[in-house]
């Protein structure tokens, strides 16, 4: 269980890498509960959803990088790198929130292992400053 832990965040902070190089986007990852309506319409119409959604995706200015099914739980976990807009990243969120087809549904910027090691860095000094104890 522990290698198949660190082999996730391994693939996540690479992916986060990539996304960072390919210019000004910033990456996320959804996590989504289908309900029982997605499942009906999944199994009546299956398809390689990933190729549906990199199509979407790329229109809107993104890049699709991992397409996922958690294999016993049936979350569906895709890492997207979106154009570097929160308003259009909100909505781009919202969008699946009222399809009427996610039980729950998670949204998580990922950043790389070196920018995390840059904030780690920053730590004391900010603690220095931080009348907040």
């Amino acid at each position: 269980m522990k290698h198949l832990t660190l082999a996730a965040l391994l693939t996540l902070c690479s992916i986060s890498l990539l996304a960072q190089e390919s210019g000004n986007l910033r990456t996320f990852l959804f996590i989504g509960t289908p309900n029982s309506a997605a499942w009906e319409m999944q199994i009546a119409n299956p398809g390689d959803r990933e190729a549906m959604v990199r199509g979407g995706i790329e229109k809107l200015g993104g890049k699709l990088l991992s397409y996922y099914w958690g294999f016993g739980n049936g979350k569906n976990y895709i890492t997207v790198a979106l154009p570097n807009d929160p308003t259009f990243i909100q909505a781009f969120y919202l969008t699946r929130l009222g399809d009427g087809v996610l039980d729950d549904y998670q949204m998580i910027e990922l950043m790389s292992s070196a920018d995390m090691a840059e904030a780690l860095s920053r730590v004391p000094k900010i603690k220095a400053v931080d009348d907040l104890k």
